[in-house]
């Protein structure tokens, strides 16, 4: 059986196809415009459409629940940003005459090895029995970490402390750069085989985050090579000769990198030796014989400051 149209039904036929066209039309923009907005929305997601996942977490951006449209996004579901990853700081030091390291932040020493006072000059200098390795775990040296030396002397001929910081590969940090403070805490620990304790050293940053400290006795905060670090601090950070053999200096030279047998906790020529300087002391490495550099000191370089690996 044949139907046969006539005009006006034919009329009616054609807008209805139109009328389906542009609701066709109308559903496609509006997936597409609802695709972006979910990306821009969804957690850790990314940027408009196709660019989803920029942000960390969500993965590819795309319709509803950030996860499904905006094809050809980057997917970086550990959330890092890309950043470098953290590694172990290797860490070799030694002092005269004595001192104990730690870590912690910005308030306190949470790891603690207590150090002992050296008996004779190669427990100082020497490869074997002077420098001491030690490693502070990636996961205990965040950018917000901080390392302490804690430093004290026997008031006698020379004092100094000499290290360096490496995270793997990445160029060390040596004592004497920039980056380093010292706080003087004024408390003569001259007759002491092992130094201050833990808690009594984490009472005295305080004091030194504070700036109360007495303006006779200590540094009154934190200072660096450039002087005070907190506001009214007293003195400056010396920075002495390098670990080289250059001949005439105040100290030897320190089981330095190179000629130092391979095993040892060896340290570069390029460190230097540190020490408080408050102010007027032509050279304060070497002792007074009594306590004119208002030990003992409090040394600390942020672990945001160790240079990354390579």
């Amino acid at each position: 059986m044949r139907t046969f149209l006539n005009s006006a039904n034919l009329v009616r036929l054609l807008i209805l196809q139109a009328a389906l066209g542009l609701t066709a039309l109308a559903c496609t923009a509006e997936s597409a415009q609802g695709g972006s907005t979910s990306s821009t929305s969804s957690t850790g997601g990314g940027s408009a459409g196709g660019m989803g996942g920029m942000g960390g977490t969500g993965g590819v951006g795309g319709q509803n629940q950030g996860g499904a449209g905006g094809q050809g996004g980057f997917d970086f579901t550990s959330g890092s940003g890309g950043g470098v990853p953290l590694v172990d700081v290797d860490v070799v030091i030694t002092a005269d005459n004595a001192y104990s390291f730690g870590y912690g932040d910005v308030d306190g020493i949470t790891h603690f090895t207590q150090g002992t006072r050296a008996q004779t000059a190669g427990q100082i200098f020497n490869c074997g029995e002077g420098p001491e390795a030690y490693v502070v775990p990636a996961a205990d040296a965040p950018p917000s970490a901080y390392l302490y030396i804690v430093t004290w002397d026997d008031l006698s001929v020379t004092q100094g402390v000499l290290g360096q910081f490496r995270r793997g590969d990445g160029a060390p940090l040596y004592t004497g750069d920039a980056q380093f403070e010292v706080c003087a805490t004024g408390i003569n620990m001259q007759a002491s085989q092992t130094g201050p304790t833990q808690n009594e050293i984490n009472e005295q940053i305080a004091l030194c985050n504070s700036g109360n400290g007495d303006d006779v006795t200590t540094s009154a905060g934190w200072v660096n090579v450039a002087g005070a670090v907190t506001p009214g601090a007293i003195g400056s950070l010396a920075v002495g000769e390098a670990n080289d053999p250059a001949p005439g200096g105040t100290f030897p030279p320190t089981c330095p990198t190179g000629s130092a047998p391979p095993e040892a906790a060896s340290i570069d020529p390029a460190a230097h030796w540190m020490w408080y300087q408050p102010g007027g002391i032509a050279n304060p490495f070497q002792s007074t014989g009594s306590n004119t550099f208002r030990a003992y000191l409090i040394f600390r370089v942020a672990a945001e400051d160790i240079p990354d690996p390579k």
